[in-house]
C-alpha cells in the first residue's frame, strides 16, 4: 500500500477546507430528498456534510482511514475503499460527486466504471477537477509529483472522454480554476 499523505493532513484540511456547495454544484446535481449520493474521494465529509440533509442517504467513500475518522465524526456514512472497487451494489446510488480527487486515484478508467456500475438509471456523476490548463494548476501538480503523490491530472476533454457511453450525456463547464464535467445517464 503506498504512503497515505492525505492522513497526514487530515486534521488540518478537516479545520481549513471549509466548504459552502456552490450554485453550480446545486445546479448540476439536482438533489432530491429520495435520493442516495455518493461522495467519492469524499476524504473528510467536508462536501457531505453540507449536502447529507438534500438527499435520503450520502455515503463518503475514501481511501485514507485518516480522513474518513473525520468524516465519521460528524456522523456521516464512511467507507474506506478504492473507487477503482466500490463495495455497493449495482445501481445503488442517484448522484455521484467527485471533486479534486480523480487525480489521486490508480486508474481513473476503472474509476468511472465502477461510477457507471453503482449509478441507478436517471442518475448523474459530476466530476469536479482542477483545470490542467491553468498555469496555477500545473504548478500544484508539479508539486505534488515532488511530493510522491500519486496524481495524475487529465485534462476536462479527456475525463468527458472517460465519461461518454451509449445512452449518456456529458458536459463540461469551465469555472475560475475549475473543471466541471458532468455526466447523466438517460433513463
Amino acid at each position: 500500500m503506498p504512503f497515505d499523505h492525505f492522513s497526514l493532513i487530515a486534521g488540518l484540511y478537516n479545520r481549513t477546507a471549509k466548504f459552502n456547495p456552490p450554485d453550480l454544484m446545486l445546479e448540476l446535481l439536482d438533489l432530491r430528498p429520495d435520493e442516495a449520493l455518493l461522495d467519492a474521494g469524499g476524504g473528510t465529509g467536508r462536501i457531505s456534510q453540507a449536502l447529507r440533509k438534500m438527499v435520503h442517504k450520502v455515503v463518503v467513500v475514501d481511501v485514507s482511514r485518516g480522513m474518513l475518522r473525520y468524516a465519521a465524526a460528524k456522523d456521516l456514512a464512511a467507507t474506506c475503499a478504492p473507487a477503482e472497487h466500490l463495495p455497493f451494489p449495482s445501481r445503488s446510488f442517484n448522484r455521484i460527486i467527485m471533486v479534486d480527487a480523480l487525480h489521486h486515484v490508480f486508474n481513473q478508467s476503472e474509476t468511472v466504471s465502477e461510477f457507471w456500475r453503482v449509478l441507478a438509471p436517471g442518475g448523474k456523476i459530476i466530476i469536479v477537477e482542477p483545470d490542467i490548463h491553468k498555469l496555477a494548476v500545473r504548478i500544484v501538480a508539479v508539486g505534488e509529483k515532488l511530493l510522491l503523490m500519486r496524481s495524475h491530472f487529465l485534462s476536462a476533454e479527456k475525463i468527458a472522454a472517460l465519461l461518454r457511453n451509449p445512452g449518456t450525456q456529458v458536459r463540461v463547464i469551465f469555472a475560475e480554476n475549475d473543471a466541471w464535467i458532468c455526466a447523466e445517464r438517460v433513463r
